[in-house]
C-alpha cells in the first residue's frame, strides 16, 4: 500500500475515507479517531508497520520497579481471569502506562500464535508506534473498550480482538491497562462479556491496590449494594481523623453523584465528606454507625474500614516513640508486611551502626539522604523508615525525580490552581507535597531536579509553606522528608548543576546501601528471596539445588536486590517442581563467566555440609552466631543441619 500523504484536508479525507471503507463498514468514534492519528499525525502505513520493539530481560526488570507493587498485586486477579476467559481467548496481559507488557499469562497452546506476533512480555502497544490497538487506545481515552480484528491499524494484527479497561492509581492517576487478547472470532455479545469482565478484575486490583496506598487511613468502602460481596461493584474513599478526603478512586466520583456537575477526583480531595453535594447524610450515618447514606440516585450503601496496620500504629505509638528514642536494632516495631530495617541493610556492624542513627534522625523529622545503586532496596528503606517513624500514621508518598518531564515536575510536586497554564486541568491539580502532609516524602533521583526547582523545594523545607502553581496563598506542609540518588551529589555542587545550600539541607544522615554482590548475607538473602516467592505463588515448599545456588552466588547481580526478587519470581513460574534447579533459571544467568565451576551434586552437598558443621564446632554450636558469621537465617541454618544429619560432637546419633 501507498503511503497516504495529506496533500490537503479534502484529498487526505478522500484517501482515508477508501482507506477506512475497504476495512471497516461502520466504525465507532474512538476507531475512527485513532485511525486518523495513525495516518496524519504517527505517518504509518497499515501494510508496513513494525513488529513491536520488545525490551530485555533485564530492560525489563528495571522498566517494571516503578510499579513493581501494582505488578505484584495483580497476579492472582490475571490467573483467575484468564480462567474465566479461556473459552474465548487465550492471553491476558498488564501494561503499564508507557504501554509496556509487565505482566503476561497465556494458554500453552497458544504460546507460538502469539510470539509470531511479538506480543510477548516487554512488548510496546502505544498508538504512536502500533497505530490503533487495545492498549494504545485505552491509554488515550482511559475507559474500558474492544478493539476487534479489522478494527486494528495495522494489517498484521487484524486477527487478533482486543478488551482492555484502565487501573488507575493514587490521586486518579493512569498506571496500567488490563488486557484479554483473542484469535477466535467472537460476536458482540461475547466480546461485551469479556470486556465485562476485564472492567470488573481491573476494579478489584483498583481497590486493592489503593487499600495499600493508604494503610494508615480510614478507608470508606461504597457501593449500590448492601452485600458488598463483590469488589467490582464498589469505590473506595481514604479520609483522615478528621473526615477529610485524602485520596478516592474515580469510581467514587460516579457513585457520590453521577450527575453533570459532579466534582471531578481532584476536588474531592481535601474536601470534607459534609460538604459534599451529592451525599446528604454520610457522616451522620457514620456516627449513628448507620450502613446507608442518602444520595441522588437513591440508597448508597458504605462500611468503614481501619487496617490492622493502622489499628497497631495507634496502639503502638507511644511506644514507638520510645523505642526510636533509645533504639535497640530491631526492636522495633513490625506495622506493615514487608523487609524489616535489618533485612533490607544486612549484618554488617558498621552499616547497622549508621542506621541506628538514621532511625534517631527520621523520628527528629530530620532529613535523610539514601545513597547506592540501582535496585539495592532504598525504596523499601525508605518506606520501612516510615513505617517505623512518628509520621507512619501519614502516607508515604515516593516521587522519581528521574522518571518525570522537567516541565512536568513542578506542577506534579507543587499542585497548581486551574487555568493555571495551558493544557492544565480546568479543575487544578493538589499535588504530591499535599498527600505526603503528616507523612513521608520520598524524593528518588533528586540530582535529577531541575535546579530552578530545587530554589522552591528548599524554600518549602525551610518555611513549611508553599505557593500552588498560578496560586496566590500559601500552603501550609508538614512532612518527614528522605532522598536518594544515584549521582555524586557533592561533583553536581562542584559542576553548578545542584544548589550547595540544598544539599546541606538534605544531607542530614547519609546511609549507603551495599549491592548484592558484595553483602556477606547474600546467601540468606538469596533463599529468602525465593521463599518470599514461593509464598506469594502458594507454594508451602522452595528449595534450590546446589548448582543453582552456584549459579546465583556467582552471579554480580547488577540489578540487586530487585534483579534477585524477578529471577526468583521467573524461577517458580517455570519450575514444576519444589526444587529450582538451573533449568529454571533465566539463561543469562547460566552463562555467566564468573559463574562457579560445575560439580555434582553430592559434592556440593558434602562441601556444604563441612563448611557449616565447622563454623557450628568454630561457635560451640551457637546458631545464632553460626547463621550470622555463614550470612543466614537462623531458619535456614536449621534446615541444614536437619538436612546435612549433623549432630553436636557430644550427641548420641
Amino acid at each position: 500500500m501507498r503511503n497516504i500523504e495529506p496533500t490537503g484536508i479534502g484529498g487526505f479525507r478522500k484517501d482515508f475515507e477508501s482507506l477506512f471503507g475497504r476495512r471497516l463498514a461502520d466504525p465507532n468514534e474512538e476507531v475512527r479517531g485513532s485511525w486518523l492519528r495513525s495516518l496524519a499525525e504517527h505517518h504509518l502505513d497499515p501494510d508496513r508497520v513494525r513488529d513491536p520493539d520488545v525490551l530485555s530481560y533485564s530492560e525489563l526488570v528495571e522498566h517494571r520497579a516503578p510499579v513493581e507493587e501494582l505488578s505484584a498485586l495483580c497476579l492472582p486477579e490475571i490467573d483467575r481471569l484468564l480462567h474465566r476467559v479461556m473459552e474465548h481467548a487465550e492471553v491476558v496481559m498488564l501494561s503499564d502506562a508507557q504501554g509496556v507488557v509487565i505482566q503476561y499469562r497465556s494458554t500453552a497452546s497458544s504460546v507460538n500464535k502469539y510470539t509470531g506476533l511479538r506480543v510477548l512480555p516487554g512488548s510496546i502497544w502505544t498508538e504512536d508506534r502500533q497505530g490503533t490497538n487495545g492498549v494504545g487506545l485505552c491509554l488515550r481515552e482511559q475507559r474500558p473498550l474492544s478493539v476487534v480484528q479489522d478494527e486494528h491499524f495495522s494489517s498484521k494484527l487484524a486477527s487478533l480482538s482486543c478488551a482492555v479497561a484502565p487501573i488507575f492509581g493514587s490521586q486518579g492517576r493512569l498506571m496500567g491497562v488490563l488486557n484479554v487478547t483473542s484469535m477466535q472470532s467472537a460476536g458482540g455479545a461475547v466480546q461485551s462479556m469479556i470486556r465485562e469482565l476485564v472492567t470488573s478484575s481491573a476494579r478489584r486490583i483498583e481497590n486493592q491496590h489503593f487499600e495499600r496506598l493508604h494503610p494508615h487511613s480510614r478507608v470508606l468502602r461504597l457501593s449500590r449494594y448492601n452485600d458488598f460481596l463483590d469488589g467490582a461493584a464498589e469505590a473506595r474513599i481514604a479520609i483522615d481523623d478528621s473526615g477529610r478526603i485524602i485520596d478516592a478512586t474515580p469510581f467514587a466520583r460516579k457513585l457520590l453523584d453521577p450527575g453533570d456537575s459532579a466534582p471531578v477526583l481532584d476536588e474531592l480531595v481535601g474536601r470534607k465528606l459534609a460538604t459534599l453535594s451529592g451525599l446528604f447524610d454520610l457522616e451522620r450515618a457514620m456516627q449513628g454507625n448507620g450502613h446507608t447514606a442518602r444520595s441522588k440516585e437513591g440508597g448508597l450503601h458504605f462500611r468503614l474500614t481501619e487496617s490492622a496496620a493502622r489499628r497497631t500504629a495507634r496502639g503502638n505509638f507511644s511506644k514507638q516513640a520510645s523505642t526510636l528514642e533509645n533504639p535497640k536494632f530491631g526492636s522495633a516495631p513490625r506495622l506493615a508486611q514487608g523487609p524489616s530495617l535489618r533485612d533490607i541493610v544486612g549484618t554488617d556492624p558498621q552499616t547497622e551502626e549508621r542506621l541506628k542513627i538514621a532511625v534517631r534522625l527520621h523520628a527528629k523529622c530530620l532529613p535523610l539522604l539514601l545513597q547506592g545503586e540501582s535496585g539495592v532496596g532504598k525504596t523499601q528503606l525508605a518506606r520501612a523508615l516510615h513505617l517505623s517513624g512518628p509520621h507512619s500514621a501519614g502516607n508515604f508518598v515516593a516521587i522519581n525525580c528521574a522518571a518525570i518531564p522537567h516541565d512536568l515536575i513542578e506542577s506534579e510536586l507543587f499542585g497548581y490552581r486551574p487555568g493555571a497554564f495551558t493544557g492544565a486541568a480546568k479543575q487544578g491539580s493538589p499535588g504530591r507535597l499535599i498527600a505526603a502532609n503528616g507523612g513521608t516524602l520520598f524524593l528518588d533521583e533528586i540530582g535529577d531536579m531541575p535546579l530552578a526547582l530545587q530554589g522552591r523545594l528548599l524554600q518549602v523545607l525551610s518555611e513549611g509553606e508553599f505557593v500552588p502553581v498560578g496560586g496566590v496563598e500559601p500552603v501550609n506542609v508538614r512532612f518527614s522528608l528522605i532522598t536518594a540518588s544515584l549521582s555524586d551529589l557533592p561533583t553536581l555542587v562542584r559542576e553548578g548543576k545542584f544548589r550547595e545550600d540544598l544539599y546541606f539541607r538534605i544531607h542530614g544522615a547519609s546511609l549507603h546501601l551495599p549491592p548484592l554482590r558484595e553483602r556477606k548475607d547474600r546467601a540468606r538473602l538469596i533463599e529468602d528471596a525465593f521463599w518470599a516467592a514461593a509464598s506469594q505463588a502458594g507454594q508451602q515448599v522452595c528449595e534450590l539445588s546446589a548448582q543453582a545456588m552456584d549459579v546465583l552466588m556467582k552471579h554480580r547481580w547488577p540489578g540487586n536486590m530487585r534483579e534477585l526478587q524477578h529471577v526468583a519470581k521467573f524461577a517458580l513460574a517455570v519450575s514444576d517442581t519444589s526444587v529450582i534447579d538451573l533449568s529454571c533459571l533465566p539463561s543469562a544467568l547460566g552463562n555467566q563467566e564468573t559463574a562457579a565451576p560445575w560439580r555434582s551434586e553430592s559434592t556440593t552437598r558434602e562441601l556444604q555440609a563441612d563448611k557449616i558443621s565447622a563454623a557450628l564446632v568454630k561457635q560451640n554450636w551457637n546458631v545464632s552466631l553460626t547463621a550470622k558469621g555463614l550470612g543466614m537465617s537462623r531458619a535456614t541454618l536449621h534446615r541444614r543441619i536437619i538436612d546435612f544429619a549433623l549432630k553436636r560432637p557430644n550427641q548420641i546419633p
